[in-house]
C-alpha cells in the first residue's frame, strides 16, 4: 500500500485515541461547555483535512456535491438501510423532544447536524469507497468499526445517557448501514442526508452548543 492506504488504514484506530485527548485536553482547559465546542471543531477539522490530503479536494468536492449520481443495485435494502436511522430517531428523539424546545435550539441543531453529517460522510465513508471500492473490508466494514469507536470521545465531556458501551454500538449499527450504502452505491448523497436527520432529531443536543 501507498503511504495515503497506510494512512486511512491507520485512522479508525488512530481517531478515537487522538480525538479523546483532545476532548479531555479542551475540558481541561476551557471547561466543559468550551472544551465541547472545541473538541467537535477540531474533530471536523481533521476529518475535513484527512479526507483532502487522502483523496483530493477535488474528488472531496465532487462527493460533497454529490455530482457522481448513486447506483442502483439492491435498491430495497439500501433503502431500509437509509430509512431506519432517521425513523428510529423522529420517534424517539424528535417528537418526545419537539414540547421542550425552542426555535434556537431546532435552528442550533439542524445547522450543526449538515456540518457533522456532511464532514462524517466525506471522511468515515467517501474517503475509504474512494481508496477501496471493491474491497468491503477496508472500503466498509473497518472505517465503520473506527466511526463507533470515535463516539467514545465526545463521552469524556458528556456522557450518553444510554452508556458507552450501547452508544457505541448504536453508532456501529449507523455506520454499518451508511457504510454499506456508501460503499455499494459508491456515492455519499443519500447517506449525508440519512445522516443529516438523525442527528436534527437530537434537539437536546443542541444544549451543548447553547448552555
Amino acid at each position: 500500500m501507498d503511504r495515503h492506504k497506510v494512512a486511512a488504514v491507520s485512522a479508525p484506530a488512530v481517531m478515537p485515541v487522538i480525538m479523546s485527548g483532545v476532548f479531555a485536553l479542551a475540558r481541561r482547559r476551557l471547561g466543559n461547555r468550551g472544551g465541547y465546542l472545541a473538541g467537535f471543531g477540531a474533530y471536523w477539522l481533521i476529518c475535513a483535512g484527512w479526507a483532502i490530503a487522502l483523496i483530493g479536494r477535488r474528488r472531496a468536492g465532487r462527493a460533497l456535491l454529490a455530482s457522481s449520481p448513486p447506483a442502483n443495485s439492491n435498491s430495497l435494502l439500501q433503502g431500509m438501510l437509509l430509512i431506519w436511522p432517521p425513523l428510529g430517531a423522529v420517534t424517539t428523539r424528535l417528537i418526545p423532544e419537539l414540547s421542550t424546545v425552542d426555535r434556537q435550539m431546532v435552528a442550533t441543531s439542524a445547522a450543526i447536524a449538515q456540518i457533522n453529517a456532511a464532514v462524517e460522510e466525506l471522511f468515515w465513508r467517501e474517503t475509504y469507497v474512494e481508496l477501496w471500492p471493491n474491497n468491503p473490508w477496508l472500503g466498509w466494514i473497518w472505517p465503520s468499526i473506527g466511526f463507533a469507536l470515535w463516539h467514545v470521545a465526545p463521552q469524556v465531556i458528556h456522557p450518553s445517557r444510554l452508556g458507552k458501551g450501547r452508544y457505541v454500538a448504536a453508532s456501529l449499527a449507523l455506520g454499518l448501514s451508511w457504510g454499506y450504502v456508501a460503499w455499494s452505491t459508491r456515492s455519499i448523497r443519500w447517506t449525508t442526508v440519512s445522516h443529516v436527520v438523525t442527528d436534527a432529531s437530537g434537539l437536546r443536543n443542541s444544549l451543548y452548543f447553547l448552555e
